[in-house]
């Protein structure tokens, strides 16, 4: 057997370590998150049809796989964004901007890759007394998806604001409990409990309203206009070194958004599937016919958030457009 020199044998090892390289390469791994509700419908399509996948393809990344994450709130959510555990997450505009803010000058900074959806929350009341946040008295509960920081509580302190002044926006604050929307749509239900009060989403809001309770206030009318229910945003570091995957992340967000709009049924089945949800698929096409749900890559209401949430003091930092908080891909679109 001939016996190779050295210089021979450290080429073949450099060799192979470079295929080793290469090979990892090839096979990238994109890890995105997702909650629960009809508003991550388009997230579903995406993972349904592994349109990711097909346009990462397109943009010349092979063997792309992609892992799906079921979180329940966003703080789990973030913490594996920054540890890198999540390359894409997705909240609501205030725990969104709750993290620019916080993020910025870090190799972590926060970015927002696209919107979701845009639909109204409602907050729910058991009690027909209660006509107005100002009826809701200290043996009142509300539940909120995270006490001060989610969407739902923000938009309180809002309505609060409008009733009582800035000076008390936290009014209700103590009133609030954290609790996931399955659980606190059973409570609202059951009629059981201190909870009169349920700042929730679709399908569970329109649940309770079959069950005949009543909105007392919703996000948009709070807000004065439409807003995005759900953000996506990735760290600054993940965006500049994967470029071609953000674009097709994107991609495949807009295609996914617009088959809503062409099927709403098929949209339905998908949900219903991935879901485990027991309602039926004429059920979820009416919640998905209501003229204000929207599924567009638009970001809505940030600025609105975003000033209310300095005035505040939520937020240290505040963009002064929407745009300084979301990728250049986005700015051309109608966002506020």
């Amino acid at each position: 057997m001939t016996k190779l020199p050295n210089s021979m044998k450290h080429l073949l090892m450099a060799s192979a370590l470079m295929l080793v390289t290469a090979s990892a390469a090839l096979a990238q791994e994109v890890r995105v998150a997702r909650q629960y509700g009809i508003a991550y419908i388009p997230l579903m399509i995406m993972q349904d049809q592994k349109l990711i996948e097909k346009h990462a393809a397109r943009a010349g990344l092979a063997d792309v796989k992609v892992t799906w994450q079921q979180f329940t709130g966003g703080a789990v959510m973030n913490d594996a964004l920054l540890s890198g555990n999540l390359d894409f997450a997705v909240v609501g505009p205030p725990p969104f901007l709750t993290m620019w803010a916080r993020t910025q000058g870090t190799q972590n900074q926060v970015v927002g890759v696209g919107a979701l959806n845009s639909m109204p929350m409602y907050l729910m009341s058991r009690n027909p007394a209660i006509k107005s946040v100002k009826d809701f008295t200290e043996k009142d509960r509300i539940v909120v998806s995270g006490i001060k920081v989610s969407t739902q509580a923000v938009v309180l302190q809002m309505a609060a604001a409008k009733e009582w002044g800035m000076k008390d926006y936290d009014r209700m604050d103590k009133l609030t409990v954290a609790m996931s929307l399955a659980d606190s749509m059973a409570l609202m239900l059951s009629g059981k409990g201190e909870v009169t009060g349920d700042f929730t989403v679709p399908p569970f809001s329109y649940r309770e309203m079959k069950a005949g309770m009543k909105p007392v206030i919703d996000t948009f009318s709070v807000m004065g206009g439409p807003s995005s229910t759900n953000v996506i945003y990735a760290t600054k570091k993940y965006i500049d070194a994967n470029p071609k995957m953000v674009q097709a992340f994107g991609a495949a967000l807009r295609e996914a958004q617009d088959a809503i709009g062409k099927n709403k049924a098929a949209a339905a089945a998908t949900y219903l599937k991935l879901s485990g949800d027991k309602e039926t698929v004429d059920s979820v096409v009416e919640m998905l016919n209501d003229p204000k749900v929207e599924f567009s890559p638009t970001p809505r209401g940030i600025m609105a958030f975003a000033n209310f949430m300095h005035d505040t003091g939520a937020i240290k930092a505040k963009p002064s457009s929407w745009k300084d908080a979301f990728i250049p891909e986005l700015h051309s679109s109608p966002g506020n």
